[in-house]
């Protein structure tokens, strides 16, 4: 929480505003804000709400939201995050920080032998995907058209064309697959 506290003194410090300012903006004494401000103290998320507003930013960009993909942009391999299983063999892990502001999803699927990506897709969503074969073999199906794809191999499509993704060899197939947000 010490760094909540840093990034309210340099808003505040930035707008040019007095503790007494903002506590009087916030309904809360000026010690109170001090304490905050250097970590002794940690604000309700109703006061945190008030301080956000009243030093005109967002909680989250005072609870450092979206610090993470500045600060550390790396990912390694043994440290991506699990997403989801199903229980037709397909294991989703995001490859990347979330950040509501980012312009693409990036996943790796692990398809075990014989599974399938059931539950994952979504035809509904208006995005474009694009899948790398990482290792092993696929079969994706596009609107009632199946593609082999082998290791290397790459394919473009959008999100509504997609009917299945399966893994088609007698081992494990990875599939670098990211996804952009809805865009229509």
């Amino acid at each position: 929480m010490q760094k909540l506290g840093e990034r309210i003194k340099k808003r505040r410090e930035m707008i040019n505003l007095s503790l007494n300012s903002l506590g009087k903006l916030v309904g809360v004494s000026p010690s109170l804000l001090s304490q905050i401000e250097n970590g002794k103290a940690f604000p309700s998320i109703h006061t945190l709400k008030n301080i956000a507003d009243s030093l005109t930013t967002s909680v989250g960009s005072l609870i450092g939201e979206n610090e993470t993909i500045v600060e550390n942009p790396v990912i390694k391999f043994g440290d991506r995050k699990l997403v989801k299983q199903n229980d037709t063999g397909a294991t989703l892990y995001l490859l990347s920080h979330y950040s509501p502001i980012q312009k693409m999803e990036t996943f790796m699927i692990r398809l075990e032998v014989n599974g399938n990506c059931t539950g994952f897709t979504e035809s509904t969503r208006h995005a474009q995907e694009f899948c790398h074969i990482l290792n092993g073999v696929v079969e994706i199906n596009l609107a009632g058209n199946l593609y082999i794809l082998k290791q290397g191999d790459s394919i473009y499509f959008d999100s509504k064309s997609l009917n299945a993704i399966g893994n088609v060899q007698k081992g494990v197939s990875d599939i670098l697959w990211i996804v952009s947000p809805d865009t229509f």
